[in-house]
């Protein structure tokens, strides 16, 4: 028999038997009238197979577009969150989903058993592609967090400052400036008795400073030699005291003993090498014996140390022009002028300088500072002399001569300069 669709028609036929149908076929190889039914539901059958396989296709097909797959839209709205002021969890993002197929129905094959489709191209295979990375959902920024108002802060108690004024400053004032003493006490402290009951005074010199003392007093008698003797006592009694080798330095070097005065200042530099008097003193012991070069450096020693003294710069500047240096003492001057602008013979000094750098109108106004802060000095008012008779105006250096004179009649260089200064008045 025939075989259709590639199933034989011996499993097509019918029950009846073909020599008592009416429907018999003529010829061999045509159906008969029993097998008609069958045929035409096998052909039902391959016709829904067909449907049912282009329909599966076109569904596939819908779901890829240029050959990759789309996601499945998620249950919940992926931006839902970005509507959420306060931010929320990211979800996932969804996975691909795949077409599923149409439930096979009556006499209909089943997923595993589809036959190709003759003319039919089979659809590429699906690929799971990636998720999107715009599908997710974008970071969003931390909740601004309310600013917190300030807690005001508790105030502070008063700051006590120590020092340079602990017993004249009350509790909770700055030490800077001064404020009223506390009341005097009405009782002795313990300390403050004798060892017999009776008072003492709140301060008793040492023995040593008693000595000092009455050196003090010699000296300013003149007396060189007993003061010297009572500074040596005094050192006898305590040999740290350091102001009493100032004393010794200063007294020997007068006496014309400069080594000695040299000898005293170091030893006392050896207990206290912070003492800017001593480099002083030892550093003027040094000038009078021509040791200029180590003078110099005790005078920067000492000028170092007592930054607002000006007497250090002073004798450095005194050591400057012994060395030919003049511009550098002029920045000496200069220097002790800025630490004390009253420094008279700083303004003298200086002025002289310029006048050997031949710069006489700058010397003029040093010599009217000095002048201005000291009018009764009549040296000041003979360099002011000097100062006007180089720069050609005789005329006002004839009064300047005249009022040196009158501040001291024994001044005979000004005497002399006057009588140069009127001749040469009279000749222009």
């Amino acid at each position: 028999m025939q075989a259709v669709g590639n199933v034989p028609m011996n499993s097509l036929t019918s029950t009846c038997n073909p020599m008592t149908c009416r429907t018999a076929p003529e010829r061999v190889g045509y159906l008969s009238g029993c097998d008609r039914p069958t045929v035409g539901l096998w052909l039902v059958v391959a016709i829904g197979f067909v449907v049912a396989g282009r329909a599966a296709y076109s569904q596939e097909d819908g779901t890829r577009q240029g050959g990759i797959a789309q996601a499945a839209p998620a249950d919940d709205d992926p931006f839902a969150d970005e509507l959420n002021p306060f931010g929320g969890k990211k979800k996932p993002p969804a996975k691909p989903s795949t077409p599923t197929p149409p439930p096979p129905g009556p006499g209909k094959p089943g997923p595993g058993s589809e036959q190709p489709i003759p003319g039919a191209v089979p659809p590429a295979e699906a690929k799971p592609s990636k998720p999107d990375a715009d599908a997710d959902t974008p970071a969003l920024p931390p909740k601004p967090e309310m600013p917190t108002p300030p807690i005001p802060a508790k105030p502070k108690p008063p700051v006590q400052l120590p020092v340079p004024f602990p017993e004249a400053t009350p509790p909770g004032e700055p030490a800077g400036g001064r404020g009223p003493r506390p009341a005097p006490r009405t009782t002795m402290d313990e300390d403050e008795l004798r060892p017999d009951g009776g008072q003492r005074e709140a301060w008793e010199p040492s023995p040593g400073e008693q000595f000092l003392t009455e050196a003090e007093q010699l000296d300013s008698k003149g007396d060189l030699e007993g003061a010297k003797k009572k500074i040596l006592e005094a050192i006898k009694a305590d040999p740290k005291l350091t102001i009493a080798y100032v004393a010794l330095g200063s007294v020997a070097r007068r006496l014309g003993d400069f080594n000695g005065s040299v000898d005293a200042c170091s030893k006392g530099l050896i207990i206290d090498p912070d003492e800017a008097e001593l480099y002083l003193r030892r550093g003027i012991a040094w000038f009078h014996m021509g040791l200029h070069g180590i003078a110099l450096e005790d005078f920067e020693e000492a000028s170092g140390i007592a930054y607002d003294d000006p007497r250090p710069e002073l004798w450095r500047g005194l050591t400057l022009m012994e060395l030919d240096r003049p511009l550098e003492a002029i920045n000496a001057y200069a220097s002790a002028i800025r630490r004390d602008r009253g420094f008279t013979i700083g303004y003298l000094n200086r002025g002289l300088a310029y006048l050997q750098i031949e710069q006489p109108r700058k010397a003029e106004f040093d010599f009217n500072q000095a002048i201005r802060n000291d009018p009764k000095d009549a040296r000041a008012w003979f360099n002011r002399g000097v100062a006007q008779a180089r720069q050609g105006r005789f005329t006002e250096a004839i009064g300047s001569y005249t009022e040196a004179l009158e501040r001291d009649s024994t001044l005979e260089a000004a005497r002399r300069n006057l009588a140069a200064a009127r001749q040469f008045e009279k000749r222009n």
